[in-house]
């Protein structure tokens, strides 16, 4: 371990890497202010595109379909802006991650890094993109079709649907990362003693940011959506031999 940190920070310090970490912190943190204030100007169509795009039964002129106080209003739309501001971002993200690690990454780490960055900016966008417009229709005709009492009015809230979503996106980003990760170390090998170098760590951290993150709506399940989503993630992993290198 000493070999690989001299070979590859021969004029480098801790405080050094801190300092570029700060750098790129502050440049995110820029660019992120800025794609917010530009998807805040089309947030309102988007919104609008969005809720009239669900093939809910719904009354003419969308009656039915409220949101609770000014609060909720704010909170769904700034949900909604960072949201695309993140998914716009995910290139510049991936690419900074790399630069940062890349000096203390051995070859096949290196790879492995780069594959897990590419596939995760590409599948992530995908998924949320298809349980915006597909999965969230899914979700309430099964609801529907489970029946209700005859003679009551269908009211929707749309800042709780907009929850959901965020919350369905947010577990199968971090399930899609989880899984793609813990593939590619498989992979390209990274193993310690025989036991794979991130494994525990990334289906620790997986958990702790799902149910540190899941909104009200998803009380009492937190845990439950948590572990299966980072026991999901490990037998999809598993079924991928582990290479071994020599």
């Amino acid at each position: 371990m000493t070999s690989k940190f001299v070979d590859n920070f021969p004029k480098r310090d801790f405080q050094e890497h801190l300092r570029d970490l700060n750098t790129i912190a502050r440049k995110i943190s820029f660019a992120l202010i800025i794609m917010c204030l530009f998807w805040s100007f089309s947030i309102d169509h988007m919104i609008t595109h969005w809720l009239g795009a669900l093939s809910f039964d719904t009354i003419p002129n969308q009656e039915n379909m409220s949101i609770y106080g000014p609060f909720d209003w704010l909170n769904l739309r700034w949900t909604a802006v960072i949201l695309l501001a993140f998914l716009s971002l995910l290139p510049l993200i991936s690419i900074q991650a790399y630069f940062f690690a890349r000096p203390g990454l051995y070859p096949s780490e290196r790879i492995w890094l780069i594959s897990v960055l590419i596939l995760t900016t590409i599948v992530i966008p995908i998924v949320i993109f298809l349980i915006w417009y597909q999965g969230l229709q899914l979700l309430f005709f099964l609801s529907e079709i489970t029946g209700r009492p005859d003679g009551v009015l269908v009211r929707y809230d749309a800042s709780s649907i907009f929850s959901i979503g965020i919350a369905i996106s947010w577990v199968l980003g971090i399930w899609s990362v989880t899984t793609i990760s813990l593939s590619l170390t498989r992979i390209f090998g990274i193993t310690n003693n025989g036991e794979l170098k991130f494994r525990k760590r990334l289906l620790a951290i997986s958990t702790s940011v799902i149910i540190l993150t899941l909104p009200i709506e998803f009380d009492g399940l937190k845990i439950i959506i948590a572990l299966l989503s980072a026991i999901l993630a490990d037998l999809v992993s598993s079924s991928i031999p582990v290479r071994v290198i020599d």
